[in-house]
């Protein structure tokens, strides 16, 4: 029986953690450009209603209300997106590792059906070098939290365990 040296131990070990670990700590990067984020409920609804109240203006108000909603859920984004960058690109490399970057392109907030006070997300994220385009649906969370904390980006990170078929 041959028995190992500790010099050959050692350097067994370190040929482990050169090679071995090498693809683990690969570097997968997240664009910088910021998706375009929107969100759908409320105002749309509205709009018909305000219609009738006010003529063709009531859609453009309801439309409206939609747009500020979905401005407030991007400010929180961008404003948590530091400390929350971490957490997403660790989970697109997990699910993709043949990845060396990705784009998110956007982020499609939709409130719950029957509930106006849930939203869920569609998240469309662009796999690169393959440039294959994916769909992710999360589950619904309060629009209260999406429209002024970083909820939104754990509810994003979430999502990626939920794909489903892009709409054109």
């Amino acid at each position: 029986m041959m028995l190992l040296n500790p010099k050959s131990i050692l350097s067994l070990l370190c040929c482990v953690a050169l090679f071995g670990c090498s693809t683990a700590f690969k570097t997968l990067s997240m664009s910088p450009e910021p998706p375009q984020v929107s969100y759908e409920g409320r105002g749309k609804a509205a709009g018909p209603m305000l219609m009738g109240a006010m003529g063709p203006m009531g859609i453009a108000v309801g439309i409206a209300i939609d747009q500020g909603i979905g401005k407030d859920i991007e400010t929180a984004l961008m404003e948590s997106l530091t400390e929350n960058q971490f957490n997403l690109v660790e989970k697109v490399a997990v699910k993709y590792p043949a990845a060396k970057s990705f784009t998110i392109n956007s982020l499609s907030f939709k409130a719950a059906p029957g509930d106006d006070d849930l939203a869920y997300v569609t998240t469309t994220i662009t796999i690169y070098p393959s440039q294959k385009i994916v769909c992710f649906d999360s589950e619904p969370a309060l629009l209260d939290a999406l429209k002024s904390s970083a909820a939104g980006w754990g509810l994003i990170a979430d999502s990626l365990s939920n794909e489903v078929e892009c709409k054109a």
